[in-house]
Parts: C-alpha cells; structure tokens; sequence
C-alpha cells in the first residue's frame, strides 16, 4: 500500500500525536512490521482479549515504534491499545520509567464532534516495568444502544490496571495486530529486538460467521497458529501469534518459556468479559524465524486494505 495524505483520513497508523495537522505530516512515512488480521466479519465484533509478550524495548529508541491490536470498520474511529517505544522525552507515559520501558495506553483514533481527525488517548498510562508478566488486552462493546466501547489493559500476572479508555465508536467489523513504525525527524525508529507473542487471542461476534477463519492472513514474517471455534463461527480462538524480531540485537535472551508459561496460567479468567467463556491456555511461544519485511514497502492483505481502514 502506497500512503498518502489522501488516505490518511481513512487509515489509522499512528499512536503518537494528538492532532490531525501533525499526524499528516508524520505519516507519510509510516511503515509496518509483522502483522496478523482478518478480512471483514459477516457480523459485527463485540469484544476480543488477547495477552502480548512484547520481549524487551529497544533502549535507545530514536524514532517511534508502536505494537498494537486494533478494531475498526473501514470507515470511523480505531480501536488501539498501544504497547509503544518513543523518543526520550517524548513518551506518553510520565515518571522516572517513562523513556526506559514500554508505555501502555488506550487509544482511539478516529473524528471529534467537530469532524477532526484525532488521536484520543486515555488519562490512565503506565509506564510498565512488569511487562514480562504479559499484558492483557481487553475491548468489549459494553451498550450497544450508543456503541460505547471500553478499552483496558492490565497486567495478566497481577491483574493490575494499566490503561483504560471508553468512546462511542460504532460497529467493529475489522481486527488485526500491528507492529507500526515512525521516523522522528530525520531519524529512523527501531524495531522489536526481541519476539513478541500474542497469546489466546479471542474474537466474540455478535452472531456466528462460519467463514471467518478462512479469512485470516500474515505478513512479513508474522506466524500464527490455526484459527477456531467450537460454536459454529461465533466465537473465534487463535492460540499464538508470533512476530519475529526485526533487528539484531545484543541483548540478553527473551523472556523464558517458563516465564511465559507461569503468566499464563496465571491469568484470571475473570478478566474475560464476563458473558464470555475464557479460552484455554495456549501452548509455549517459541521464537519464529521468519524474515520480516523492510520499511517503506506498506504492505497490506491480498485485498489491498491494511487493518480495514
């Protein structure tokens, strides 16, 4: 996909900026690492919970790098908890830990009551230096009569919150994760030095889709396991998404499979919107080693549209 200011009122990839003046001007020159979606569902979504790994942060960020799993519908507001990696000084966390770990905050791209396209960004951020515990996202439609959505992550070890966010948004028939990248100026982001992994991802729809696994698609080098239901397409499990690491690195080893394997099972069930049935905990992450596709090539589904928007 070629970006440009005339797509960018319909796309959203971006977490890091407030306006719509300022967001054209950096998103130009997006680009994407591995990612992992679905075409349209037949019925709309109404909640999806997934827990990240996302491995270490790089720790001399000059750009902007942004992990994320999104909800939208082609043509409104997106849906985007964010796992990100910003410039020094530029976080949008706060606090002593804010330029050496990952920020966590929930966010929504998508129109004001004046039209403007801007990024809402929810006052609880975290700046989480547990995040080995694995970060567990949740976005449930809560009243369909007004289409008001709520947006939380918390620890997945500790049930800690660390972002929350309700908007109303419409109907949500797009899903996908997201590895997005941004220059700072002149300077170029890093990418994910470690793997990241998304375990038990759930997809609720209002109505069964029986199709709707065939329709899931990786690129550059993301990896997921089968896509399931055991209720005939209403409620949709993937077990593991795994995105690769994307520069070389001299860090230390990723988090142990032990590790992973503890916050997992340890994960409450409750977390799960509670009109749903929790999933079945996934088998061990291990590292893919899929190439991943470079900067500035904008690559998208076979349909030409990246995430549904």
């Amino acid at each position: 996909m070629h970006i440009t200011k005339s797509h960018l009122t319909g796309l959203v990839l971006s977490a890091s900026t407030a306006t719509a003046a300022s967001m054209f001007d950096k998103r130009v020159t997006v680009s994407w690492g591995p990612i992992a979606g679905l075409q349209a569902s037949t019925s709309e979504i109404i909640a999806t919970t997934s827990t990240i790994y996302p491995g270490k942060m790089p720790s001399d960020q000059k750009g902007f790098m942004f992990a994320w799993i999104g909800l939208g519908n082609g043509t409104g507001d997106l849906i985007q908890s964010i796992i990100g990696s910003y410039p020094a000084g530029q976080s949008e966390c706060s606090g002593s830990d804010a330029d050496t770990t990952w920020c966590i905050s929930s966010e929504v791209y998508g129109l004001d009551d004046t039209g403007a396209t801007v990024q809402f960004v929810g006052d609880k951020r975290t700046a989480d230096v547990n995040y080995e515990n694995g970060i567990f996202f949740n976005y449930t439609l809560i009243d369909k009569s007004t289409y008001l959505w709520e947006q939380t992550m918390t620890d997945a070890l500790t049930g800690e919150l660390l972002s929350t966010y309700q908007k109303k948004s419409g109907p949500m028939t797009l899903w996908n994760t997201a590895v997005e990248l941004q220059p700072n100026g002149d300077d170029e982001p890093t990418g994910t030095i470690e793997p990241q992994y998304y375990v038990n991802s759930t997809i609720y729809l209002d109505a069964a889709d029986a199709a709707y696994g065939d329709t899931l698609y990786t690129e550059y080098g993301a990896i997921t396991s089968d896509m399931t239901t055991n209720d005939g397409g209403k409620t949709w499990f993937i077990e593991k998404i795994t995105v690769p690491t994307m520069e070389n690195s001299t860090s230390s080893s990723s988090s142990s499979d032990s590790v992973v394997v503890a916050a997992v099972a340890s994960s409450s069930a409750a977390a799960v919107p509670s009109v749903y049935s929790a999933s079945s905990a996934a088998p061990v992450p291990t590292e893919g080693s899929n190439p991943w596709g470079h900067s500035g090539q904008h690559q998208g589904p076979p349909s030409g549209r990246f995430g549904g928007w």
